[in-house]
């Protein structure tokens, strides 16, 4: 679960440092005049919290659960800065056990992350299989991802249009996305800065 986490992350990098996400402004000749050839200028990186701030905000194991050591790490690429925290809980140790992966990720707020992350967002399919649909929960914009024969799914929010808060359940019923995320302080993360 864990691969597509950094593997989004990744993608979205990718993309805004490949897509423009710089400004083309003309450069000045010595008299001031504009010459032919633009200069890319690239915007200051939105500050971001640390890693270890987030992983704070991670759920408690909840009683009867087991949760492997939560993970995280803080990235600058260049105009893009980007900070991730992890963590994985089990219920029992059969192969069929409930599993859950929480991930909280700051991009600072920065618009083409925001963009780009949310841009499949707007749309709701159903089927026998399962369902993707477009969600709002307590004014957080979001996406959920249900596959019933795998009954496995996902939850994406965003929070205080800054933290994304990416939920990644196996062996559970679809309700308890919704359970993971109200776990979670989201009205004091919403405050970090």
């Amino acid at each position: 679960m864990r691969t597509f986490s950094l593997g989004l992350i990744a993608a979205v990098a990718v993309l805004l440092t490949g897509t423009g996400m710089a400004d083309d402004k003309p450069a000045k000749s010595n008299d001031g005049a504009n010459s032919a050839a633009p200069v890319k200028v690239r915007p200051t990186p939105p500050p971001i919290v640390t890693f270890e701030k987030l992983i704070d905000f991670l759920p408690k194991t909840p009683e009867g659960w087991t949760a492997e050591k939560p993970s995280g790490s803080t990235t600058d690429i260049e105009i893009f800065k980007l900070s991730t925290a992890t963590q994985t809980y089990q219920n029992g140790d059969s192969d069929g056990a409930p599993v859950a992966t929480v991930t909280i990720i700051d991009a600072g707020g920065h618009q083409g992350y925001f963009e780009t992350t949310t841009s499949a967002w707007k749309f709701s399919r159903e089927t026998a299989e399962g369902y993707d649909k477009a969600v709002e929960i307590d004014g957080m914009r979001g996406f959920e991802h249900y596959d019933k024969a795998a009954k496995s799914g996902s939850l994406f929010v965003i929070v205080a249009k800054r933290y994304f808060i990416q939920i990644e359940l196996t062996n559970q019923d679809p309700k308890e996305l919704r359970t993971w995320l109200k776990k979670m302080d989201l009205k004091k993360l919403a405050e970090l800065k």
